[in-house]
């Protein structure tokens, strides 16, 4: 606080008259000294807002920025000014040249801030190459945990915490925060902090109460208040601001969003991401965090590669975003992405935070091509959250993108009026997949549907995330049986021969599906008529060969039977 005010005095010189003649001539006039005294004072003040309310950081360009381009138009304002006042008289040199040098400095400004950014596209996709790993490649993602997929949208999510609010003591006192997905004993829940609703509201208070929390993983459970003393939010005021309060620690360091981090034990800490700015401040790049505790204010600055396990989010969303978009736009420099755009791919703006099967956290996006209602994906990326890492997947070219996938959903259940949210691109069974959770207009979560990135009329949907997978499980067997694709290593292709020991057949539209079990094997197996016609006559005791989807779980999809018995 005290080095935001001498700042702001020092910095208040720049808003005076700096011509000698003007003082020389003028200095014994009341008018003068008091115009002095108001530009000093009304400088002082634009300095101390730009500090201690903009929160900017202390570096030589950021004032330069902020005060050089006030400061040049004030001296040819003044060197004007100084012109009109000696115009005859010899004694002005200084003024011609304030005014020439001021000219040239306000034009350079007007240069950075309107054609410099656009100038530098090619340096903007180079930067991804120097200063943060890519890496684009034909395989496969990695296989997906399906215990960890995250099945709850984020507007569910908040539609079930704005419920619980409700029930917190001077709920109308407090706001939620956007809910982000975090990790907490191996298991992801979406998490929101409370903010202080306004500055009168913030005054009856002390800090915020706690905080919210709701499995992604489970669409059924409910949403949780979690209590906890927290003093320190970015929507506090004065000396209780969590950014202000890390300014005054680390004045000159950039810093970028903060993220609500519980720990494992459920103890919340604020991660404040920062960095440094490159090319005139047009690109930043991340080098740690400032971990936070809100309770007391305490704080330590970690490097990238120190910062503790249970931090999730040291790359923040919008670094994301824009490490994603330089990396598909610009590949070829500012006039090709808007002339020819040779390679040109986009990312839209919504990325999803998704897990991998050792729940390390990605930002996760489709890219497609810069045109208007692209239906269709040229590429996956995936930007490790902690390590800035980017992974670029061209082999899902052509496939259906995540808006075509909410679209796909839209359609299924038009009747009811259901829609898509927060779509998801996994590798299961040997396939690309979206998940998208289907809502009613109220953001109650309706359905979790599974859409085959490679065809869409491929699909499985069920009330809960077992019974989607199952019935994703009878879709690939019935629409894939002729298909070259290798299963993951969660979803290999097994053989097995036995006696058939029960048989329970469904009848569907115009197929019917069979689930039977054999001697001395625990798996439900199931196929469909449209894939086998024969299966409809499989009785108890036929013997059978068959091979069928592993994954490890009770009911799996058989993709061949051959019943020894009938020999079909």
């Amino acid at each position: 606080m005290i080095r935001m005010v001498i700042f702001s005095f020092l910095l208040g010189i720049f808003f005076i008259n700096w011509y000698p003649p003007i003082w020389k001539k003028k200095f014994r006039t009341r008018r003068f000294i008091t115009t002095q005294i108001i530009r000093y004072i009304l400088g002082s003040l634009y300095a101390f807002i730009l500090l201690y309310f903009h929160l900017l950081d202390q570096t030589f360009l950021a004032l330069f920025y902020w005060i050089g381009s006030i400061f040049f138009l004030v001296i040819i304002i003044d060197g004007i000014r100084c012109l009109a006042a000696y115009e005859n008289e010899r004694r002005i040199p200084i003024a011609m040249i304030g005014v020439n040098i001021g000219s040239i400095a306000l034009i350079s400004f007007i240069f950075l801030w309107t054609i410099y950014p656009f100038a530098i596209a090619q340096d903007r996709h180079d930067f991804m190459k120097k200063f943060v790993k890519t890496k684009e490649t034909t395989e496969n993602m990695s296989p997906t945990n399906e215990q960890h997929i995250p099945v709850v949208p984020r507007e569910y999510a908040r539609y079930k915490m704005e419920k619980i609010l409700g029930k917190v003591k001077n709920y109308s006192y407090y706001d939620l925060e956007e809910p982000y997905i975090q990790k907490i004993n191996n298991r992801l829940y979406w998490i929101a902090a409370l903010n202080h609703k306004s500055f009168f509201k913030w005054l009856n208070t002390d800090g915020v109460p706690g905080y919210m929390k709701m499995s992604a993983e489970d669409h059924q459970s409910e949403a949780q208040f979690v209590a906890h003393s927290i003093k320190y939010v970015p929507s506090g005021y004065f000396s209780e601001n969590l950014i202000r309060l890390a300014r005054t620690k680390y004045p000159d360091l950039i810093f970028m969003q903060p993220s609500f981090e519980p720990d494992e034990n459920g103890k919340p800490y604020y991660a404040l991401s920062y960095g440094s700015y490159h090319k005139m401040r047009n690109i930043r790049s991340v080098e740690g965090v400032i971990l936070i505790d809100p309770a007391n204010g305490q704080m330590k600055k970690y490097p990238m590669k120190q910062v503790p396990s249970f931090v999730d989010q040291v790359v923040p969303h919008d670094i994301a975003y824009d490490y994603n978009y330089w990396f598909g736009k610009y590949k070829h420099g500012f006039w090709n992405s808007i002339l020819g755009k040779t390679d040109v791919h986009v990312p839209p703006e919504e990325f999803v935070a998704v897990f991998d099967h050792r729940l390390h956290m990605y930002w996760a996006t489709d890219h497609t091509r810069d045109e208007e209602n692209a239906g269709s994906m040229v590429g996956y990326s995936m930007l490790n959250s902690r390590t800035g890492e980017l992974n670029y997947y061209s082999k899902t070219n052509g496939m259906i993108n995540g808006t075509t996938a909410m679209n796909v959903v839209e359609k299924t259940f038009r009747e009811k009026q259901w829609h898509g949210a927060s779509p998801i691109l996994y590798y299961i069974y040997g396939q690309y997949t979206w998940i998208v959770p289907a809502l009613d207009s109220n953001n109650v979560i309706r359905k979790i549907v599974l859409v085959n990135a490679k065809d869409e009329k491929v699909i499985g949907h069920g009330d809960s995330k077992q019974e989607a997978f199952d019935q994703y499980q009878y879709a690939i067997s019935t629409n894939f049986n002729g298909d070259s694709a290798t299963p993951t290593p969660n979803a290999k292709l097994a053989q097995t021969k036995g006696k058939v020991t029960a048989v329970y057949k469904n009848q569907q539209a115009d197929e019917t599906y069979v689930q039977f079990l054999i001697e001395g094997n625990n798996h439900i197996f199931t196929m469909s008529s449209k894939n086998n016609p024969y299966i409809i006559f499989l009785e108890t005791g036929h013997e059978v060969d068959l091979r069928y989807i592993e994954t490890k779980q009770t009911i799996v999809a058989t993709k061949q039977v051959k019943n020894l018995t009938l020999k079909k």
